[in-house]
């Protein structure tokens, strides 16, 4: 068995590295994946520890995503990969790339053993692209070669295995090709375009591979374009053409409002908030794979190989009626209602706006679930594209540390800014410590209000009153310094803006302790 479990281990990394993986990230415990460890560090490749499963797996996913090949997270089976269930749905769901990799119990003991014994496979399907096995057969090596290659295939997200070495390996097939682009599709969708006068580009996190040519084509158009959260930074902040962000609220309702042709370019329709389609303007769509729900009613759906070339095809010759910098006119005005919420006290858009000011050009921003998004997005200052992450598909707690990590392991040396609300920091807390060890340029901010705000707006008169979404205040700035950052506390602008004053390069924590009064106000603006 140990000659089986060192092959199929082996297999396993030969397939990562061969995808370009250089590192592999979990929890280990005590069966067949310390044989992955073993093997992947005689491979040269590194192993980075996590407190958590889940977080774990978020660290590789962010990984993957920003290096573009798919990492390998592991954890041991029964509560390990029960752990890790909601970091493989983020991966999935956010169309992050990774193989999640979990001991089980052999299937030779199946009948035998019922200690730590559930159906994995089954629990991670609804998760994963793909759920299977990798055994110590001779089909080892192209299931682990599928598996990665499924993984980074579009959409990305998570595929899992299940490590049996004693087993016979299931394999995933291979993923589908995107199939050609439809000429009369296309002549559709050109005849929407020519009768267009005032088109609005909507850019989604499946044009970001084509960033460079996608950027390119729709500086040719000329007109106004929407990014979504995951595709922030396709425009650079200051362009003229950039009109803000699509969420599906209605602070960018004006300049949709506006136009009478949408179009979608890589728009995967698991980023929106989940409400009605408001707008009545015929719909294109341009992408590499078809969409994920009927939440745009598209008139024509291009789909192909490539989402550049469909858009080359499609927007050639385009002009249109905007006035010259509709999109930066649109984008003051959304910023300026949002501005608009403010207090006048230490509130989260006073601390946002104070981050982005200070925060250095070069920074990778990771940004929680949690009220305090509604403040960071919008003003964010997104220089590129993937310089600026959340978890929006799955809209999870606990995403930004891990992702920080992933973030600064991925750009080395380049600072990372983790926003984070105080509720989705409890969730993550002990992988300060993985900043701490690794020493890892990480700045976390935490919007500390002891509270589930986001939830707490919501909140109606008898569903559970404070007692559902209040905390006790925590000194995260003690806790942190216990666990070896550099960390403060502040309560204004002015005394955030010293604690920012420099120490990008080192690992810190800033506690900023603000008023949560606008947040309800800030959620109507935003979302209405």
């Amino acid at each position: 068995m140990r000659g089986i479990e060192t092959t199929a281990a082996e297999a396993l990394v030969d397939a990562i590295r061969g995808g370009g993986a250089d590192t592999v990230f979990g929890v280990p415990g005590g069966g067949p994946n310390l044989a992955l460890i073993g093997a992947a560090e005689a491979a040269g490749m590194r192993f980075v520890l996590s407190h958590g499963e889940t977080a774990g797996a978020i660290t590789a996913a962010t990984y993957g995503l920003l290096t573009g090949a798919p990492a390998m997270a592991i954890a041991t089976r029964g509560p390990g990969l029960a752990s890790a269930v909601n970091g493989a749905a983020q991966a999935t769901l956010d169309r992050f790339p990774l193989l999640f990799v979990s001991d089980c119990v052999p299937a030779s003991d199946m009948d035998r053993v019922a200690h730590q014994r559930i159906d994995q496979t089954a629990l991670m399907a609804p998760v994963t692209k793909w759920s299977g096995r990798l055994g110590g057969d001779a089909a080892a090596a192209d299931v682990a070669r599928a598996a990665v290659a499924l993984a980074g295939a579009a959409p990305r997200g998570a595929v899992h295995l299940d490590f049996d070495p004693g087993a016979v390996s299931t394999h995933p097939g291979d993923p589908a090709a995107p199939p050609a682009a439809d000429p009369v599709g296309m002549d559709l969708a050109r005849s929407l375009l020519a009768d267009s006068d005032r088109p609005v580009v909507i850019v989604g996190i499946g044009a970001v591979d084509e960033a460079a040519r996608v950027r390119d084509l729709v500086e040719r158009m000329g007109c106004p374009v929407l990014t979504t959260y995951q595709s922030a930074g396709m425009l650079p902040e200051g362009h003229p053409q950039l009109a803000g962000l699509y969420t599906g609220g209605v602070v960018e309702r004006p300049i949709l409002a506006a136009a009478d042709l949408v179009i979608a370019v890589g728009l995967d329709t698991v980023e929106p908030i989940p409400v009605p389609w408001r707008l009545d303007v015929p719909v294109v769509s341009i992408d590499v794979s078809a969409p994920a729900s009927t939440f745009l009613p598209t008139d024509v759906a291009l789909v192909g190989p490539s989402t550049a070339d469909l858009l080359e095809r499609f927007a050639e010759g385009a002009v249109h009626g905007w006035p010259v910098g509709a999109g930066a006119a649109a984008l003051a005005d959304a910023r300026e209602a949002l501005l608009a919420t403010s207090a006048g006290t230490f509130g989260p858009v006073e601390l946002a706006t104070a981050v982005a000011r200070c925060a250095p050009s070069a920074a990778t921003a990771t940004v929680d679930a949690g009220a305090h998004f509604l403040a960071v997005m919008p003003f964010w200052p997104a220089a590129s594209p993937l310089s600026l992450l959340i978890s929006n598909g799955l809209a999870t707690m606990g995403f930004a540390l891990p992702a920080a990590i992933g973030a600064a392991l991925a750009r080395p040396g380049a600072p990372v800014v983790c926003m984070v609300g105080d509720g989705g920091l409890g969730m993550a807390l002990a992988e300060l410590e993985t900043v701490a060890r690794l020493r890892l340029p990480i700045t976390v901010v935490v919007f500390d209000d002891a509270a589930l705000s986001l939830i707490e707006i919501k909140q109606r008169h008898g569903q559970g009153g404070t007692g559902a979404v209040r905390y006790s205040p925590i000194d995260f700035a003690a806790v942190a310094r216990g666990i070896g950052l550099d960390a403060t506390t502040v309560e204004t602008v002015g005394e955030l803006e010293r604690a920012l004053d420099g120490g990008w390069e080192t690992p810190r924590l800033i506690d900023a302790r603000i008023d949560p009064t606008p947040y309800a106000a800030l959620l109507r603006a935003t979302r209405g």
